[in-house]
């Protein structure tokens, strides 16, 4: 059972991953799916906080999306990926620094990947020092953020896992 579990984790975990750049589907439930899966599957231990903490945000993240007028950004693929590629550009960073500062290094990846696409020629309609950005970056950034940083403490309890 702690195998199929482990399976299920790992395949739930890396299809969060696609579900950044196409955010049909929400990835902060999958990665939390997969979180769930480890942790029960023996190969990472977290505390109850975490699960509960984590659990909330995804639900906090899914009723934004769901709640949110059908005016709100877009989710386009290239502006998503310049998302997700700063968040774990910010997460890697962060793990390698201190895990504690790791989900803060998300969040500042996730806004530099947001400057950068607003300074490409399809995402200029997002002007930095406007409540343009701020609504993106709630519409959008904040769904990478919480899907991104549960991978890194996926990952996390992996390391350290293997560290005993």
């Amino acid at each position: 059972m702690n195998t199929l579990l482990l399976v299920i984790g790992i395949i739930l975990l890396a299809a969060t991953l696609p579900m950044l750049v196409w955010q049909k589907l929400p990835a902060s439930a999958s990665a939390f799916l997969s979180l769930v899966a480890l942790h029960f599957s023996t190969h990472i231990c977290l505390p109850m906080s975490t699960f509960l903490f984590w659990g909330a945000a995804t639900l906090i993240v899914i009723l934004i999306d769901r709640l949110s007028p059908r005016n709100t950004p877009k989710a386009v693929a290239h502006g998503n990926v310049f998302l997700a590629i700063g968040a774990i550009a910010g997460m890697l960073l962060g793990m390698s620094v201190d895990p504690d500062i790791m989900i803060l290094c998300t969040a500042i990846g996730t806004i530099f990947g947001q400057l950068i696409y607003s300074r490409t020629p399809n995402g200029r309609w997002i002007k930095f020092p406007s409540s343009v950005f701020i609504h993106y970056f709630c519409a959008r950034g904040l769904k990478t953020i919480v899907a991104v940083a549960i991978i890194g403490i996926a990952l996390e309890g992996f390391i350290s896992n293997l560290a005993r």
